[in-house]
């Protein structure tokens, strides 16, 4: 996160969150992946990873703050980590009961979820 944003930054983030509440909009009018574009071949694998971070970095924040429910940011997180796993694919997690890997049963699970969401 940057500690000090310029007048330019600030216009730029203001325009990519349009374009977010533009995408929002469209998914709730029932358009669920709205794009006719082209790739534009700007963003590239490391930046892509580099913003889940920084995403995931505000929300813990915000939750350790208080500002968001910790149900709400750990909702938050788990979207981000399907996300995550499709750039590139999350470590093995390390579960409290030795089980080696829980990571993939949870992503299939919320997949799973985001599917039948999609489909109601």
């Amino acid at each position: 996160m940057t500690s000090a944003m310029t007048q330019s930054d600030a216009d730029l983030e203001m325009r990519l969150y349009g374009m977010l509440q533009h995408l929002l909009a469209a998914v709730a009018g029932g358009e669920p992946h709205p794009s006719t574009h082209e790739p534009r071949n700007v963003v590239q694998e490391e930046d892509a990873l580099d913003a889940v971070v920084q995403i995931a970095a505000a929300v813990d924040q915000l939750a350790q703050h208080t500002v968001i429910p910790p149900e709400r940011a750990a909702y938050i997180g788990s979207m981000l980590m399907v996300v995550r796993d499709y750039i590139k694919p999350l470590p093995p997690g390390i579960a409290a009961d030795g089980e080696a890997d829980r990571v993939t049963p949870d992503l299939a699970e919320m997949v799973a979820a985001l599917r039948s969401a999609r489909r109601s």
